[in-house]
């Protein structure tokens, strides 16, 4: 590419406020500084689309440890209030802010992975990425990034290769929306990439997280369930604690756990490179199982008696609660998926240095409780000390 094309280079971006959109705006500014964004954001909160803009971006810099960029990166970052769901495709287009976009790279998605009573899942994936695709088509953008995600392969088994997914089943809408919508994309007729992210967690270096998604509602829980447990048995939450608890699923040797950076790195890296129908597999390729995942995080809260498997029903309040608010994560522990890698492999060199394991884990447990408790005495007790031993399990 020359440098004339691009310092002309304009992005429409959506899901700025999210945290795949935010990072990997701020690293395209690091690396293309003739580039400029204009991001469709959602006003909200009484704050209005260029303030949430403005608030995301800071947020992110400093998150990102690069605050002094932070001024440059906004002053090539224009917010148009708008809604994926409900935009005006045809006022959109002529609107002047939107004169020489080339790309399109969209982030916007609703990753509520329960049930979809009022359609919003759907609303926001499917019918949000069918209204971007007429935009892009109206604008005549040369190329179409879509932020998709692994589990569009539902309840497949085996190996998942980086193409197009029809799986015989979802194991929620949003798995379904997300692989409609990518059809959407394929047979728009504009050039694309796809990126399928994992299970996003914090990076790698601190387990650090800027947005917690998914997961870390586990870790939210099983703090109040500890508390709780603690309390009723007369000993201090910070020490050791018999929880005497199943998660009652299928352990999985296959949780695809990405931090954000890696997320970030590669995101960043293969959008600079021409679409062409090309899908990768953001997922790293040493995922962790079950098992390492539950000893990581009964080490760092220091709980017993906490076990995985189908071996027993749930036989006390605390099992029942912890099912009933988390189980819709249980399928991503149970899955028997392999994501294949070969292209994002050949395309992105950063796979190779990627690795992540037992003490990552328990990293991104600890920043979690780190950063999200800091006003309860007893879990910043708990955490300013390693764990003395390993959990036991019943």
């Amino acid at each position: 590419m020359t440098d004339s094309t691009r310092a002309s280079e304009r992005i429409l971006l959506t899901g700025l406020t999210g945290l795949v959109g935010s990072s990997v705006v701020v690293a395209l500014a690091k690396e293309r500084p003739e580039s400029t964004f204009v991001c469709l954001v959602r006003g909200a909160g009484g704050l209005s689309a260029v303030q949430r803009a403005q608030d995301v971006i800071r947020s992110e810099c400093e998150f990102e440890g690069c605050p002094e960029i932070c001024d440059e990166v906004l002053s090539r970052v224009t917010a148009i209030e708008g809604d994926v769901t409900s935009i005006d495709v045809d006022q959109l287009a002529a609107n002047p802010l939107l004169k020489g976009v080339q790309k399109v790279l969209h982030c916007a998605a609703d990753v509520n992975l329960g049930k979809d009573p009022t359609g919003r899942v759907f609303k926001i994936n499917y019918d949000g990425t069918r209204r971007m695709v007429e935009l892009a088509k109206k604008l005549g953008v040369r190329e179409f990034h879509y932020v998709a995600t692994a589990y569009v392969a539902g309840k497949q088994t085996g190996v998942v290769y980086e193409q197009e997914q029809q799986p015989p089943a979802f194991n929620n809408p949003y798995e379904e929306s997300k692989c409609k919508a990518e059809h959407l994309v394929r047979e728009s007729g504009i050039p694309f990439t796809i990126y399928r992210p994992g299970i996003i967690v914090g990076r790698k270096s601190d387990g650090g997280i800027r947005k917690p998604l998914a997961f870390y509602r586990i870790l939210e829980f099983l703090q109040k369930l500890k508390e709780r447990a603690a309390r009723r048995k007369g000993v201090s939450p910070d020490e050791w604690v018999d929880m005497d608890m199943n998660c009652r699923t299928v352990a999985s040797d296959h949780i695809y756990f990405v931090p954000i950076d890696y997320v970030q790195a590669a995101i960043t890296d293969l959008f600079q490179r021409p679409a062409s129908g090309v899908t990768y597999h953001v997922t790293g390729n040493r995922p962790v199982s079950a098992n390492q995942i539950l000893r990581a995080v009964c080490r760092v809260f220091r709980i017993d008696g906490l076990t995985i498997g189908m071996d027993r029903a749930c036989k006390s309040a605390e099992e029942s609660m912890f099912s009933k608010f988390v189980g819709d994560l249980f399928p991503y522990f149970s899955s028997d998926l392999i994501f294949d890698q070969q292209n994002i492999g050949r395309d992105f060199a950063g796979l190779a240095s990627y690795d992540y394991g037992s003490d990552d884990l328990e990293v991104l447990a600890h920043a979690y409780l780190s950063q999200h408790f800091k006003s309860a005495g007893w879990v910043q007790n708990m955490i300013s000390n390693p764990p003395d031993r390993d959990p036991r399990a019943q």
